[in-house]
């Protein structure tokens, strides 16, 4: 029998995985604070009648993290909107003024004082905050040319027959059928309680460059990243190139394990069963932070990456032919544009489910993944990475933690996550 994994180092692969793919900004003409721009938007946009409501607790921080270059002022703001009819609380967070996300959580009981009735469509209300957003924009010094392409697009989305009282959608409006549709370098995805709008080129979706409003979990949720990024190169090597990249790396990875009585013990690979993979496009400075620095989790190679532009990152997962304790697999993390190893990681839970989570019906994993069965593996060699990991025990709990998220892109506006994700065959 083992002992549980090495959770500390586990978590921190989850969260700085899901944080690379956070988004970042880039303003050249805003130069309005969060404290400016929060009740405008609130009145022009969204349609609050703000005479109506007290604002207070009040919340306002402000810094210039080394995630993205030490260049982009992030701000944090906060309020509550108090009226006879219950409390609207209200988050934002804006990157050198550009809308990374602002959440309007509608109050459990009672009305919101609106200056007009808003529509109880979805796709009504979308079209019509956009189209107050486009107004709104141009006033702040937005270019709004990604929203005219939004405008257009919405013609093709569909509103749901009938409300669903499951999804409790923001002031009870009908949602969307879900339906991905793309024009030029715009892909609209429509889910049953949003819209979101992605930057594509060359076949590779950027949701890092996304517009999107959402009524779901009986809050507003709005987002504007367009403008915030470049794009700073495209893959130079193919997903084939890639896999053999990757497995060549992982073939010389020294999995190490962490048994009874602290004991190590360098485990056989049992070979090889399949392989998934991705392409994300990702922010140049985000692995250069000092976080990253510190714990030395993804390189970012030799090449000098401007930290507001995305670049080419592959995703492996090359699974074991049989899991070995909570370790399913090895992830690798290949740079598009220079073919370097980002990252070589163990990958698998911290507490294993009965079966393999990965062969499961769900949405993370079903048959938009590539299935492959690569050369027997190499003997281990002398150049082999170290890595130490502890082996569980043989009935874990139910609850499940990952250990690397690899194939998963996540994007995160403000405190909300949203799963978007793309399998390459």
């Amino acid at each position: 029998m083992f002992k549980s994994a090495r959770k500390c180092h586990s978590l921190i692969v989850l969260l700085f995985l899901v944080v690379m793919l956070v988004q970042t900004s880039r303003a050249d003409t805003v130069n309005s604070t969060a404290k400016e721009v929060m009740p405008a938007f609130l009145s022009e946009v969204v349609g609050l009648d703000l005479t109506k409501y007290n604002i207070t607790n009040e919340g306002y921080g402000f810094t210039y993290p080394s995630e993205y270059g030490g260049k982009v002022k992030e701000e944090n703001l906060s309020f509550d909107l108090i009226s006879s009819e219950g409390i609207i609380r209200v988050m934002g967070m804006f990157l050198d003024g550009f809308i990374w996300g602002i959440f309007v959580d509608a109050p459990t009981k009672g009305s919101m004082f609106f200056k007009h009735q808003p529509s109880t469509s979805a796709l009504d209300e979308s079209q019509n905050i956009l189209q107050r957003y486009k107004i709104f924009a141009d006033n702040y010094g937005f270019d709004t040319s990604h929203i005219d392409s939004a405008l257009i697009l919405l013609n093709n989305a569909t509103s749901a027959p009938s409300a669903n009282d499951d999804l409790h959608l923001f002031n009870n409006i009908i949602g969307f059928v879900p339906s991905v549709t793309t024009a030029g370098n715009v892909k609209q995805e429509t889910t049953q309680t949003g819209v979101s709008w992605i930057y594509t080129e060359k076949g590779v979706d950027m949701p890092n460059k996304c517009l999107k409003t959402d009524f779901g979990a009986n809050e507003l949720h709005f987002a504007d990243t367009w403008n915030l990024f470049t794009v700073g190169s495209f893959s130079v090597v193919s997903e084939e190139e890639v896999k053999q990249i990757a497995f060549d790396a992982a073939n010389k990875y020294n999995l190490t394990l962490v048994g009874e009585n602290d004991t190590l013990i360098v485990a056989e690979k049992p070979g090889w069963s399949r392989t998934s993979i991705v392409l994300n496009m990702v922010p140049g400075e985000i692995y250069n932070d000092e976080l990253s620095k510190k714990i030395g989790i993804v390189s970012g190679g030799n090449a000098t990456r401007d930290p507001m532009a995305l670049y080419p990152l592959w995703e492996t997962v090359l699974y074991f032919s049989e899991r070995v304790g909570s370790v399913y697999g090895i992830a690798v993390g290949v740079w598009g544009d220079t073919t370097e190893i980002a990252y070589i990681t163990p990958y698998g839970y911290l507490d294993a489910p009965p079966q393999d989570p990965d062969t499961t019906a769900s949405p993370d994993t079903s048959a938009d993944e590539t299935e492959e069965n690569p050369a027997e593996q190499t003997e281990p060699s002398s150049t082999q990475t170290e890595n130490t990991t502890k082996l569980e025990s043989s009935n874990p709990p139910s609850s499940i933690y990952l250990i690397a998220g690899i194939a998963v892109t996540a994007i995160a506006v403000a405190v909300a996550a949203v799963a978007l994700k793309k399998r390459r065959k």
